[in-house]
């Protein structure tokens, strides 16, 4: 079992980044995402042991098909930051 394993969601959507789900080791903070979303991605901050550094990176949970329109709010707004 990890000492931690937390993580947040952000959506990149038409009109910029919004904050997702959000999971801490005792609680969750359950958000729906936006109908109008493009992009999720998740950051992950995973700790294995009270003795091992934090691994953190992100995974992208789900993309739409409209290529297009990724790439031009790519464009617009920047890829996932470090964190939220």
């Amino acid at each position: 079992m990890s000492a931690s394993n937390e993580w947040t969601e952000g959506h990149l959507t038409l009109r910029g980044s919004e904050q997702g789900t959000e999971k801490e080791d005792f609680r969750t903070v359950n958000r729906e995402p936006p109908s109008d979303r493009i992009k999720t991605v998740r950051w992950h901050d995973y700790l294995s042991s009270i003795y091992s550094t934090p691994d953190r990176y992100h995974s992208e949970t789900w993309t739409s098909d409209y290529d297009a329109e990724i790439g031009h709010l790519l464009s617009k707004f920047g890829g996932p930051p470090s964190h939220l």
